[in-house]
């Protein structure tokens, strides 16, 4: 009689992908936000910063470990990238999870309301025999 308020197995796992989901969302999100900010920062910075001439005394010193470090950057920026498309892909990983484990969990339910079903029908049926 009780048994409509009991989770099961595949009502939990269902809850855990959908809250997997969810979190791989706002992580994803948050990290476009980031990236977005640095990319934004790293271009208002190379668009301040006036081509210096390497000839000239404060630049000869100065570009070797500007252009180091802007390489350095770059590739920050291009791996972090690159790991957008991971989150990408273990949140639908995460959805997938989650609609099989509904579905699953659609079907035990509807099986179980049939034996309930039949067990109702085999009790009250059974006088009529």
């Amino acid at each position: 009689m009780f048994s409509f308020f009991v989770r099961t197995e595949s009502d939990r796992k269902r809850d855990e992908y959908n809250k997997l989901h969810g979190n791989l969302q706002r992580a994803l999100d948050k990290h476009d936000k980031i990236v977005a900010e640095a990319e934004a920062a790293y271009s208002s910075y190379t668009g301040s910063v006036p081509n210096l001439s390497n000839t000239k005394v404060p630049s000869n010193d100065f570009d070797p470990k500007r252009e180091e470090l802007t390489r350095k950057l770059s590739r920050y920026l291009s791996d972090e990238k690159r790991k957008r498309s991971d989150l990408v892909s273990a949140k639908n990983q995460a959805y997938q999870r989650y609609v099989y484990y509904k579905n699953l969990a659609l079907r035990e339910a509807e099986e179980r309301a049939e034996k309930r079903r039949k067990a109702l029908e085999d009790f009250f049926g059974y006088g009529k025999r």
